[in-house]
C-alpha cells in the first residue's frame, strides 16, 4: 500500500467520523423540536431520551443507526399503578439512518398494548420491545398492505413483549423531514393514518 493511498484512506475514515458526528447533532436537534412540536399536537414524550440498541460484542452495535421516540396523547386516562402515563396506545417515532433500499427513514408506530403487567416506563435499553414487532416473525405475525405495515403479537410473544398486542407503521423519507411544520404535519398529523 502506498503513502498516498494510506493518507487517502485514513482521510475518508476521519471525514466518516466527522459525517456521523453532525448526523447526531442534526438528529439531537430533530429529536429536541419533536419534543416541543408533539407537546404543542398534544403529545407527550415517555422517556427524556430515545432508545436504542448497543452492544459491546456485535460490531454492528457498536454504531448507533436506529433511534426510537415515544409518545403518548396527553389526553388519557392514567394508570393506576403508572401514573405518568395513560391508558391509551403508544405512538413511536422509529429514525433508521440505514432505512430501506438504504436511504434513511422515519416509521411511524401506533401501538396497542395492555398494561397491566408494567412496572415501568421504558427506558432506552428497551428498544428491542418497539424494534422488533415488525422484524421477528417467531412473535409476530407480520403484513403489508396498501403501504402500511401491520403486527400482530402472538400468544407466546405477549408477555415477553410487555403486553403488545398489535402495532401498525408507515414510513417516510427522513430527508422530508426539514422543520417544525415538516414535524407537525408529516409526523404527529401522520400519526392520524394508522389504525389499530
Amino acid at each position: 500500500m502506498s503513502t498516498k493511498s494510506r493518507a487517502e484512506i485514513g482521510s475518508n475514515i476521519s471525514n466518516a467520523v466527522h459525517v456521523l458526528q453532525e448526523t447526531y447533532k442534526n438528529l439531537n436537534v430533530l429529536f429536541s423540536e419533536m419534543d416541543r412540536v408533539g407537546e404543542e399536537q398534544g403529545f407527550i414524550s415517555m422517556t427524556p431520551r430515545f432508545l436504542r440498541w448497543k452492544s459491546d460484542s456485535h460490531s454492528e452495535g457498536w454504531l448507533t443507526s436506529n433511534f426510537i421516540k415515544l409518545y403518548q396523547k396527553d389526553d388519557g386516562i392514567p394508570l393506576s399503578h403508572l401514573p405518568n402515563m395513560n391508558n391509551g396506545d403508544v405512538f413511536g417515532i422509529e429514525v433508521d439512518l440505514e432505512g430501506s433500499e438504504n436511504i434513511p427513514a422515519i416509521s411511524l408506530v401506533k401501538y396497542k398494548f395492555d398494561y397491566t403487567s408494567w412496572t415501568r416506563t421504558p427506558s432506552t435499553s428497551d428498544h428491542w420491545v418497539f424494534w422488533d414487532p415488525f422484524r421477528i416473525d417467531k412473535f409476530f405475525k407480520i403484513n403489508k398492505k396498501d403501504g402500511q405495515w401491520f403486527s400482530e403479537t402472538n400468544e407466546k410473544g405477549k408477555e415477553k413483549y410487555w403486553g403488545l398486542e398489535k402495532a401498525v407503521a408507515i414510513e417516510i423519507p427522513l430527508l422530508e423531514v426539514n422543520s417544525p411544520e415538516d414535524i407537525s404535519e408529516k409526523i404527529f398529523e401522520g400519526f392520524g393514518v394508522l389504525f389499530i
